[in-house]
């Protein structure tokens, strides 16, 4: 788990999820748009996922004010066979579409058993796991996935051609917050960069590289990422990076990720159209759900008492997530300075009411994700 200490301002869930609403309806959002935006990233800040969280909302408001996204799409629902759908997003928030593939899908698997949804004509839709979270939180098990712009080198190249592509599983636990995992492809997320740029820490050695295509700790330097697995093993990260682009493309009608204009701009005029993927299980279609449960349970008592190294405790993937949220509703959610700045930029530009908030000196948080 990868722990930041930033300093930043200290806001609620209920203040910043209103806050970050009012800025996109400001700024000409619909209401269904500004609404799964802000639930998405306060969703994603509230449980330590910063990256993927509320700093991501500034760079939403260039891609508004630059045109790239439609602010009051259609999007549509098609059911194409009776466990397939596709949601045309078009060119609007890929979070309001990712939360209607999750809407469809559960539906259709509680009939079928099983569903796959593909998103279509969609934008960045923040943490994959948010979704994924959504559906395990009404019964089903979920995977996810997304593509993004070329930002990771392939095993043996010298230059970017897959995106960040990260993979979201969820499945409901018994008597508890469900098992998540919510991981890119690559060696640590894109949006690790960004954040170590706002907080003025240097990378982890050996997962990014320069424009000469040499290792390089220095966030500002960095122009691509290594795969997952690093120089020796990037062969496994590779791999899934292109199943992810491959579900993420041919079977959404998209582009795959090296066809894709730059995302970090700074051309925010044309819609960079993406597609998302999700598969969705009803674990009542497979074993009675009396049963499910029992082996759910067996298996996190299990690996929760495996013996673990000193000081340490091995925990289930979720566990970190989840700590962190109960943390944060007592302490509230950190905001880094250089993302609060910005906000209350657009704040005052749109006549926004700017949420009380205290400052924090030590504030942590955590990683994943595209």
């Amino acid at each position: 788990m990868a722990i930041e200490h930033i300093e930043g301002k200290l806001g609620t869930a209920e203040d910043l999820t209103l806050y970050v609403h009012d800025l996109l309806a400001a700024a000409g959002a619909d209401e269904p748009s500004a609404a799964a935006v802000a639930r998405s990233v306060i969703d994603a800040s509230s449980r330590g996922v910063d990256t993927h969280g509320i700093r991501l909302v500034p760079w939403y408001m260039q891609m508004v004010e630059g045109g790239r996204i439609n602010l009051n799409p259609t999007v549509t629902f098609e059911r194409k066979a009776p466990a397939v759908g596709h949601v045309d997003s078009g060119d609007g928030f890929g979070h309001r579409a990712s939360y209607r593939a999750i809407e469809e899908g559960c539906a259709m698997a509680a009939e079928s058993g099983i569903a796959a949804i593909t998103v279509g004509r969609s934008t960045h839709h923040g943490a994959t796991g948010v979704y994924t979270l959504a559906a395990a939180r009404k019964g089903f098990a979920a995977i996810g996935m997304t593509h993004a712009d070329p930002a990771v080198v392939p095993y043996g190249g010298v230059r970017a051609f897959f995106g960040t592509n990260p993979i979201s599983f969820a499945v409901p636990a018994p008597g508890e917050e469900p098992i998540l995992l919510d991981m890119a492809t690559s060696a640590v997320p894109y949006n690790r960069v960004f954040l170590r740029r706002a907080t003025g820490t240097p990378l982890p050695p050996e997962v990014a590289v320069d424009k000469d295509g040499h290792f390089t700790e220095d966030p500002h330097a960095a122009v691509a990422l290594q795969s997952l697995g690093g120089g020796g093993f990037g062969y496994k990260g590779s791999g899934l990076a292109a199943m992810v682009d491959i579900l993420c493309s041919a079977f959404t009608g998209m582009g795959h990720s090296a066809t894709m204009a730059p995302f970090s701009g700074p051309d925010f005029s044309k819609p960079i159209p993406i597609g998302q993927f999700f598969l969705i299980l009803n674990p009542a279609a497979f074993q009675a759900l009396t049963a499910f449960d029992a082996r759910i349970a067996a298996f996190l008592r299990d690996l929760r008492n495996e013996p673990g190294h000193p000081g340490q405790k091995v925990m289930a993937p979720g566990d970190p997530e989840h700590a962190e949220a109960r943390r944060r509703r007592e302490n509230g959610i950190p905001v880094d300075r250089v993302t609060w700045k910005a906000l209350g930029e657009s704040a005052e530009k749109y006549g926004v009411a700017v949420p009380k908030v205290a400052d924090t000196a030590d504030a942590t948080t955590r990683e994943d994700g595209a």
